[in-house]
């Protein structure tokens, strides 16, 4: 804490206290006025990284002193207001610049309108644009409301100041958590095998690998074991290392307790008492540590080495680390991480992720601990094990608090209770969590805490969560180039490896684990307020510095924020940046908040109110507001497209610095107003289906995605397709689809689809496709009222008008009615391409350089339901991993098939006239195999030759034969042989499998 206060004390004499004459005393110094506010302004402007940094360093401290905290908290809270100043005066640049532009649009357009062809003076045209170009660079004054703001802000300065010099501060203030929380665990090879429960198949599944014939002499294999903390990564490693098979297997196993510091001299002494048996002298130079490990090492055959806990991602230190290593026999490393990123660094195998004990097993493990035969105990001791979520650290923990324990109301307070209220002396559950959390770089813990004020079990995707990290301003580019999308995949990647977010089959859908949930709710501070129905746990927040709501669960009663009254702070005091609120109804009370200052608005209406209308008003006063997003199930009333939704489009022209816009549960389209093109800054606008494309949304540039927009040629209400041709940082997966019902090959032209450099994906499907979800941006024409016209050529011109950028990766075209492919298919030029779609390309017969031109990235083509394709070409590189082809009824001949040598994946189905040659051999590194209702197949040369076949799927191709010399070199994990009578013989000879359908039709 010295250090904090020195910066202080070193900001007084550098005169960044004194907002105005930069004297070391703030006492000194002039109240803003109208006359120097904007000098006040740049003034604390250059201070407020300052006041982050001294944040950033005491948040990497453990401060104890309550008086240090207030004042912390109180220099957090002006970090807050200066930084609303200086946005609303940004704001402000930004109003007047947009007006500026405005006018001097006007001013051509006044013009223009004279007639097309009238030729006005050339020097009053010069003057009038200087004379807008100076208006628009001019300065907006500073209005009396916001000195006000800087001189409240200049009086808080010098009352914290004032205060600091009385501070009375001990020697043992604000040590840093590097050192101070280390030391809650210690590790060794030790372990009490009769006490564990679970994880024989992870044990079997390491020592198998350990034993395997894989090992090189001289090679050095690494192992990474990756978990949560808690979840039994070392108790893993201890039943690992002292497997009987691994103590008989290796000449010398030794055991290394890592934790935060990789110490490297440290470490190497450790090595070298574990390998001599000899104490190492504190003088004994490097050099000589690693010389005697070297000659050491060299005397053992099999070398099995343990480093418990590993925290290191420094590739250099852990090279440097394993020096002496290199001169071994054998050697076999298992690490311990929670942080994927530092497996990453350094495995050498596949990550081994150490999930969570299952529900039986967490059962068996809560008794053991526990010795409870009661039955009413036992159910409540169910609940328990379930809130632990299969954490073994949880679930041992309260067993054993719980251990002979008889009392139910003592079961039922653990039950109801947070980990972090236990006793402190004996919880061993929230150190090791919060470990976690202060490893965690500086930049990644606000973005940690703001997951508090989410419900639990609803995370939002990953996509929306880096938005409101946006919004909140915790991305910030520092890389030249890469975008705050880009930068907070990367945040959310860091949280994912270091186990605080848990990956779900969903696609871009994560969660997090109940006991983290409750550690970032227990680390959230007076700065969040999370208020829930009656009867549940909330934070204990009772400050005028929250800056941040959450509303979770319906409330009891209809007046749904009377929760306010408990917390009477809660009132224009409270300068909230975020308003979360889950099915909830709006109220009046909602009124009571200062929303003026928000960056998030994020409201989930079960049931709409028409008090909400009251609130919805207030938008237009949020000029910080960054996102916006309205959802619900039943935004389809009347009341809420006759009054709410023209509310809020008539605040549009206020929220110029909104980034994101999602209205996308709103069940019917809307139509959005003219002045959406006043908002610059967005990035991300999210509609309902079928809402029309907006018209001046080419103004905004910056705009990311855009789903899911209709577009009607010649129609007056919504915009054409060429609105997006100024749209160059339109990002992501691109669908465009109803083709078939657009005409205008202008607008396709002027849409400028190639210059879009950051789409990767683009989808063009000429009938209308339904699923949209996947795509960043969706665009589709109507349906209705179209007239098509029937042209090869006008389908054509429109495919060739779409030629996208040559940064795309994956192309997709469906339903394409043309007989041939534009020129740039399959162009050498787009060299980064990795997929190719042609699904129901029915007119297409296989003219054209299609496929047929080397593209040295391509991994995947799939050629579907194309029915007239006879043949085709496929000549690729050795990039080819994957080949699909499906229902091409016409097609003979896969003759290019066996020059495919680095082909992993063929799927060959409903392709009726399909043959192979003696010549036409399969590809020798194919490791999954499927042909399927191809009824004239009657052989497949070089089946019998794939050493790497995992996967083999033979099924209704009644000709196929196989002779009885054709076995298989290696057995694949799935052989399924269907429904091929001529293959029964073949399968009796080899034992395998032949499953006949009971109806089989070919």
């Amino acid at each position: 804490m010295a250090d904090i206060i020195a910066m202080f004390g070193r900001w007084a004499k550098s005169g960044l206290l004194a907002l105005l004459d930069g004297s070391s005393s703030s006492s000194s110094s002039v109240e803003p006025t109208r006359g120097n506010a904007l000098d006040e302004l740049q003034r604390i402007k250059r201070m407020l990284p300052r006041i982050k940094a001294v944040l950033e360093d005491a948040e990497e401290r453990e401060i104890q002193d309550r008086s240090v905290k207030l004042r912390l908290s109180e220099l957090r809270c002006l970090a807050y207001d200066i930084d609303d100043v200086i946005d609303e005066y940004e704001y402000d640049v930004q109003a007047a610049q947009m007006e500026a532009r405005a006018t001097e649009e006007s001013y051509h357009y006044g013009k223009r309108k004279q007639g097309d062809d009238e030729q006005y003076d050339q020097d009053e045209h010069v003057q009038g644009i200087n004379t807008l170009a100076s208006s628009s660079s001019q300065v907006p004054p500073i209005s009396d409301c916001m000195v006000e703001k800087l001189r409240e802000i200049h009086k808080i300065f010098d009352e914290i100041e004032r205060d600091r010099k009385r501070l009375h501060l001990r020697e043992d203030d604000g040590v840093r958590q590097t050192v101070s929380a280390q030391n809650y665990r210690l590790t060794s090879s030790l372990v009490d095998e009769s006490n564990i429960i679970g994880r024989e198949r992870e044990k079997e599944k390491i020592v198998k690998l350990l034993l395997s014939d894989l090992q090189v002499s001289n090679k050095i294999i690494v192992i990474p074991v990756v978990g949560m903390g808690g979840v039994g990564k070392t108790t893993l490693a201890q039943l690992i290392y002292n497997d009987p098979r691994i103590c008989q297997h290796f000449d010398l196993r030794i055991w290394i307790y890592i934790s935060k510091d990789f110490d490297l001299v440290k470490l190497t002494k450790e090595i070298y008492r574990s390998t001599t048996n000899k104490s190492c002298e504190e003088a004994v130079g490097f050099d000589y540590l690693q010389d005697s490990i070297k000659k050491e090492l060299m005397k053992f055959k099999r070398i099995f080495l343990v480093l418990d806990d590993m925290w290191n991602d420094n590739q250099c230190l852990w090279e440097s680390f394993l020096i002496p290593f290199h001169s071994a026999g054998i050697v076999n490393i298992l690490f311990t991480t929670r942080n994927k990123k530092v497996a990453d660094v350094i495995r050498t195998t596949n990550i081994f992720h150490l999930g969570f004990l299952s529900e039986e097993q967490g059962w068996r493990l809560f008794q053991q601990r526990a010795l409870c035969d009661d039955e009413n105990l036992m159910k409540i001791g169910q609940k328990i094990v379930n809130k632990c979520g299969g954490l073994p650290l949880a679930i041992k923990l309260l067993g054993s608090h719980l251990r002979l324990e008889k009392d139910e109301d003592k079961w039922m307070s653990i039950l109801e209770s947070e980990l972090w209220d236990l006793d402190p002396g004996t919880n061993e559950i929230f150190p090791a969590l919060k470990l976690s959390y202060q490893m965690l770089p500086i930049h990644l813990k606000p973005c940690f805490r703001y997951c508090s004020l989410f419900p639990k079990k609803r995370i939002p995707d990953k996509i929306h969560l880096i938005w409101l990290w946006m919004a909140q301003g915790y991305i910030q580019p520092k890389i030249r180039g890469k975008t705050m999308e880009e930068i907070g995949r990367e945040y959310f990647d860091e949280l994912l490896g270091r186990s605080l977010f848990q990956e779900t089959k969903y696609g871009n859908n994560f969660e997090m684990h109940d006991l983290v949930y409750d550690l970032a709710v227990s680390i959230s501070n007076n700065e969040f307020i999370i208020m829930k129905s009656e009867g549940d746990n909330q934070n204990n927040c009772r400050s005028n510095n929250a800056r941040h709501l959450a509303v979770h669960d319906e409330p009891t009663n209809n007046e749904a924020l009377k929760g306010i009254l408990a917390f009477p702070f809660l009132s224009r005091l409270v300068a909230l940046h975020s308003i979360f609120c889950y099915d909830q109804r709006i109220i009046n009370d909602f009124q009571l908040l200062d929303s003026t200052r928000l960056r998030v608005l994020h409201i989930e209406i079960d049931q709409y109110d028409s008090n909400f209308l009251k609130f919805n008003g207030s938008i237009a006063s949020m000029k910080h507001l960054r996102y916006l997003c309205f959802r619900g199930s039943n935004l389809k009333a009347r009341h809420w497209t006759k009054v709410a939704l023209p509310s809020l489009f008539n605040s549009l022209h206020s929220i110029g610095n909104v980034q994101v816009l999602d209205l996308c549960h709103y069940h019917d389209p809307i139509i959005l107003p003219t002045s959406i093109k006043n908002l610059i800054n967005l990035r991300h606008l999210i509609l309902p289906h079928g809402s029309f494309m907006p018209c001046g949304i080419s103004k905004l540039t910056c705009l990311q995605t855009l789903k899911c927009v209709v577009v009607k040629d010649g129609d007056p209400e919504g915009g054409g397709l060429g609105e997006i041709e100024d749209l160059a940082s339109l990002t992501g997966n691109c669908c465009i689809s109803g083709i078939d019902y657009a005409n205008n090959v202008e607008d396709f032209k002027k849409a400028n689809i190639n210059g879009k450099k950051h789409i990767r994906g683009l989808l063009i499907y000429w009938r209308n496709l339904t699923c949209y979800d996947k795509f960043d941006v969706h665009i589709y024409f109507d349906a209705k009222n179209q007239v098509k016209k029937k042209s090869f050529k006008l389908e054509e011109v429109k495919l060739e008008a779409l030629r996208p950028h040559n940064n795309l990766k994956a192309l997709e075209i469906h339903d394409y009615p043309g007989k041939l492919f534009p020129s740039w298919v399959g162009d050498p030029s787009y060299s980064k391409l990795q997929d190719i779609t042609l699904q129901e390309c029915n007119k297409w017969d296989g003219s054209g350089k299609v496929l047929d031109r080397d593209l040295p990235c391509l991994q995947s083509i799939s050629i579907i339901q194309c029915g007239m394709l006879e043949n085709i070409e496929v000549v690729q590189s050795s990039s080819l991993k994957r080949l699909v082809i499906e229902s091409c009824l016409q097609i003979t001949s896969l003759h290019w098939l066996c020059s495919l040598h680095g082909l992993e994946k063929l799927k060959i189905r409903n392709c009726d006239y399909l043959l192979f040659s003696a010549e036409e051999i399969l590809p020798s590194k194919l490791q999954f195999v499927c042909f399927e209702l191809c009824r004239s197949l009657r052989s497949i040369p070089g089946l019998q030759n794939l050493p790497s076949l995992k996967e083999l799927k033979l099924k209704r191709c009644p000709s196929l034969e196989l002779t009885l010399e054709e076995k298989l070199s290696t057995m694949p994990s799935v052989l399924e042989i269907v429904d091929c009578p001529q293959l029964k013989k073949w399968c009796q000879r080899y034992g395998y499998e032949y499953i006949e359908s009971p109806r089989c039709f070919f």
